[in-house]
């Protein structure tokens, strides 16, 4: 995992942690990647110096999860509908076109849809990347 300092065209900076370089150039290309104050998807690198350690010192124990703060509902909400109105919807053959699509089958497109935990195993285990749209309060009742 690798931790990118990044930007978007409304000059807001945020963090977010990404597999490898490669994993944040594909998900900034399908306008994945989401500026956590505006929304905006026009989301860049931003200029990071190496994190060196000192001698005798040891590397700090913090967790993307400590240095992230926690969406609101309101952020979760904004980000389902940018996932979903920038994303064509396949149904419950979301697995199949994931895979079509990694494997070269299919044209490359932003896709959402179901699929069972199964599915979702055999994906990883493919190595085809994939994401989860944040469940809602609304969705759990």
């Amino acid at each position: 995992m690798i931790k990118f300092s990044l930007g978007c065209n409304n000059h807001h900076s945020f963090e977010a942690w990404f597999r490898s370089g490669d994993a944040f150039d594909r998900q900034a290309g399908r306008q994945l990647v989401v500026c956590p104050e505006c929304g905006s998807t026009a989301v860049e690198k931003a200029p990071m110096a190496p994190a060196l350690l000192k001698a005798g010192r040891a590397k700090s124990e913090t967790t993307p999860s400590q240095t992230m703060r926690k969406p609101s509902v309101a952020d979760l909400r904004q980000l389902r509908r940018e996932i979903l109105a920038k994303s064509e919807h396949v149904g419950t053959g979301f697995a199949e076109e994931a895979r079509r699509m990694h494997f070269g089958d299919a044209k490359e497109r932003s896709i959402h849809g179901e699929a069972s935990i199964e599915d979702a195993r055999g994906l990883i285990d493919d190595g085809v990347p994939f994401g989860l749209v944040p469940p809602l309060p609304e969705d759990q009742n």
